[in-house]
């Protein structure tokens, strides 16, 4: 771990000792007491962007009020084309906005590692509302993080969708892993990039651990991240964990049988230019 990063740390965990951070909103970081809900105050909580209304059978991202077809803009486009997504069923609990935007980059860059854990509570409870809490229990075999590269999780100290898997799979009940798929390299900041763009962008930067490969013959999988915009990655994860793989003994190993994920945030609905 860089020593800068270390040094940022322990300051952190100095200062939740002195101001524990349930007193204070994770979004806007006013004042709150421990009773209030995801650790949000009033106003963040009421504009947070929910997904309660229409929404992406296929990825769960919330329809816009200008999409008036059954899925989102970019999942018709990909099944008009005939390029179904590798993934088989898609969640997301609230719209990408910038309450949301907030508590993703307060995870990701401001060393607030506790609100993975919080936003796995968050994912957790969206699932079981749908499914219920004896359902979810049954439906994966498996809960997977989307993995960072090794120089990233080296300098932040973690990787986000790790915390936020693990506390859902511990709400769950469900049996977590996070070294079945391994980042094999970095990549270019997915930002500002096109559909095309991010799929070549992100093409063959995973493999899954080899002893790791008996574990997936024909489970279930839910793949666990903090944020979906058009698929790219998930994609490439659920190809990837579809495949039939042999190892170097020789040994065929099938791959998993179903890949769905669950994110905190979805991207907009909006067409391709």
């Amino acid at each position: 771990m860089a020593a800068d990063t270390w040094i940022r740390r322990i300051g952190n965990e100095l200062l939740d000792l002195v101001y524990p951070p349930y007193l204070y909103c994770i979004s806007c970081g006013k004042i709150i007491d421990e009773s209030r809900t995801y650790r949000l105050c009033n106003d963040c909580m009421q504009a947070m962007n929910w997904i309660t209304g229409r929404h992406c059978p296929v990825c769960g991202k919330p329809l816009a009020e200008t999409d008036p077809g059954e899925s989102c803009f970019a999942c018709n486009e990909r099944a008009a084309a005939g390029r179904p997504h590798s993934f088989d069923k898609g969640h997301a609990c609230a719209g990408y906005g910038a309450c949301e935007q907030s508590l993703i980059f307060a995870m990701k860059y401001g060393s607030r590692s506790d609100i993975g854990v919080t936003l796995g509570e968050i994912m957790y409870d969206r699932m079981a509302a749908e499914y219920g809490t004896d359902v979810l229990a049954g439906m994966y075999d498996l809960v997977i993080p989307v993995p960072i590269y090794r120089d990233k999780k080296l300098t932040r100290g973690y990787n986000h969708a790790d915390l936020i898997a693990e506390s859902f799979a511990k709400r769950a009940g469900l049996r977590y892993d996070p070294d079945i798929v391994i980042r094999t390299r970095n990549t270019a900041p997915m930002k500002g990039l096109g559909p095309e763009e991010r799929q070549h962008n992100i093409r063959g930067a995973f493999r899954l651990r080899e002893s790791r490969l008996p574990l997936l013959c024909s489970k279930s999988v839910l793949l666990i991240d903090d944020i979906f915009t058009t698929g790219a990655t998930i994609d490439e994860i659920a190809s990837l964990l579809k495949e039939d793989h042999v190892n170097e003994k020789g040994e065929t190993y099938a791959g998993a049988s179903r890949v769905d994920f669950l994110a905190y945030a979805g991207g907009r609905d909006m067409i391709s230019k």
